[in-house]
């Protein structure tokens, strides 16, 4: 029996894994079978990305703008829509991986929704920090995602200085002010800052 005790955390993962598996299983099965969604993400996956979105891009932040005022739940559900059909329940596993992480691994025993926001951030620095890779890749992509669909809003890339530019390695022709075409210059990367 004390040898049961012992290995119940490792028990506890194992069926914690299990449980996504089948979840994974269940996602895939309920994605529609034609044409791209209006709106990709479920309620409740709408409901995991922002409060992601605002545990990672607080609205007190460096940055005024929080994440779900930059827009990240639309990115990401735009995002998910346009990622090829298979890899889409991988995706909708990594959001449910991060909603029930908080009963697994702490600190409180409540799915990641329902956490204070200083509980939240608490679960993501755990996940940055954990000695369990699936948990670190789980928020190295979740990051990802949302520091792409964070950096793209035009009022956080104004508040850090850059200016938004759909095709950033595309030399522009200059003109001079009578209107004569100028030698063409590199892209700013930043204020006083050449590629």
């Amino acid at each position: 029996m004390s040898e049961l005790v012992a290995h119940l955390p490792v028990i506890g993962l194992i069926v914690a894994l299990a449980a996504l598996a089948l979840a994974a299983v269940f996602l895939a099965r309920r994605a529609p079978a034609s044409g791209v969604p209006s709106c990709a993400l479920s309620v409740r996956e709408r409901a995991i990305v922002a409060a992601c979105a605002d545990a990672l891009f607080p609205a007190g932040g460096p940055i005024p703008v929080s994440g779900t005022e930059a827009g990240l739940v639309e990115y990401v559900d735009r995002y998910v829509a346009r990622t090829p059909r298979p890899l889409r329940p991988y995706m909708r596993l990594l959001f449910h991986f991060v909603e029930l992480s908080p009963w697994v691994f702490g600190p409180r025993r409540a799915r990641f929704t329902r956490l204070p926001q200083a509980d939240r951030i608490a679960v993501l620095a755990s996940m940055a920090q954990s000695c369990i890779y699936l948990r670190r890749v789980t928020f190295l992509s979740l990051r990802t995602m949302l520091s792409m669909g964070y950096l793209a809003n035009e009022k956080v890339a104004g508040a850090i200085g850059v200016a938004c530019c759909a095709t950033p390695f595309e030399r522009r022709a200059a003109t001079s002010p009578a209107g004569d075409p100028a030698a063409a210059e590199p892209p700013s990367l930043a204020p006083g800052v050449t590629g």
